[in-house]
């Protein structure tokens, strides 16, 4: 840190960022005396705001992070950082940001490990690097103490329903208006959140177009957009929803949007209710049919990718096992002689 007169007669202060990074700001100051008088000020606001950040809680923290993710996260991402918070404030403490150690995540990964999955331990795990990422990046952390591995977990395929039991879930649901749900989230590999929120604005039925987007009551995962072609159920189901629907939602009741989680309580029921051979089948796994039967009918995996709306082919992977036989017309190609 030090002082340094331009040629316009002012001097700077030069220092060093917590990353490390050459700065300055100006003193606007001519003389010598003013310009170390703002160098000790500069020092001492420094030092007030480290020591401040130190006994800076958890808890104190968060609150004012809630503010920042309600505003550039989905509400779907803000629960998670609520529901892991307070867990690992269960389990470990509300402790200042600065006595927190890997130590501290360590023990936190190996108690749940004792009652949650392990793709659920991962998910918490991600959201408080990411949470503290954050700390440091508002500098009230100089690194971030997140320093472990995450919980190994088996590649697993993804649970979807077949189309014979998928009919066979059909023909136990009383609500029309359910039906009417699973038959488009199966249509169009719709998220829950995204489903609930549509709203008329988004659906384009002249050319047969869905958009997924933000709305300023609702944030797509990642903030992305996309776009989905409606096959002809569910650009039938829309249509004739469209002409008895007064509601700005597409799917509602009384006029007003549907709950999720009553959603997601109903699907379980009569997925019981049923009695389908996989009794793990859940409402996302509707998410996961519309992706695998594209795959076993030999959509490319790129194309899925683009209709799921994922950032990453790696992701979408999971789905390649149930197109084997598509592949036989590739490795043909390779035409050797016997003779």
């Amino acid at each position: 840190m030090f002082l340094y007169k331009h040629s316009n007669g002012v001097y700077y202060l030069y220092f060093k960022s917590e990353q490390g990074k050459r700065q300055k700001v100006s003193t606007r100051c001519t003389y010598k005396t003013d310009a170390m008088n703002f160098l000790q000020s500069f020092k001492r606001d420094e030092y007030e705001r480290r020591q401040k950040a130190k006994h800076k809680l958890l808890s104190e923290f968060f609150t004012a992070f809630l503010s920042y993710a309600e505003g550039n996260f989905s509400q779907g991402t803000v629960a998670i950082y609520k529901a892991t918070l307070r867990n690992f404030i269960e389990y470990i403490g509300n402790l200042p940001l600065t006595n927190y150690t890997p130590q501290h995540f360590d023990v936190y990964k190996t108690e749940r490990l004792k009652t949650i999955k392990a793709v659920t331990v991962n998910i918490e795990l991600r959201t408080l690097r990411a949470f503290f990422n954050t700390a440091v990046r508002w500098k009230l952390l100089e690194s971030n103490p997140f320093n472990i591995q995450l919980v190994r977990v088996p590649e697993n395929k993804p649970t979807f329903i077949t189309k014979q039991e998928f009919q066979k879930l059909l023909s136990v649901i009383e609500e029309n208006w359910l039906k009417e749900v699973i038959i488009f989230a199966v249509s169009t590999g719709l998220r829950r959140g995204e489903l609930v929120n549509l709203k008329w604005e988004s659906v384009d039925l002249n050319r047969k177009l869905l958009y997924v987007e933000s709305t300023p009551t609702f944030r797509t995962k990642a903030g992305r957009m996309r776009i989905i072609p409606l096959n002809d159920t569910a650009l039938y189901l829309l249509q004739s929803r469209k002409s008895k629907d007064t509601s700005s939602y597409v799917f509602s009741l009384n006029e007003k949007p549907l709950f999720a989680n009553w959603i997601t309580h109903l699907f379980k029921r009569y997925v019981r209710e049923a009695n389908l051979c996989n009794q793990s089948i859940h409402f996302h796994s509707l998410r996961h049919s519309f992706a695998s039967w594209l795959a076993q009918d030999g959509t490319s995996v790129y194309v899925i990718k683009d209709l799921l709306g994922h950032s990453d082919v790696k992701t979408t992977q999971i789905y390649s096992h149930l197109q084997p036989e598509s592949l036989h017309a590739e490795v043909n190609k390779i035409s050797v002689s016997l003779n």
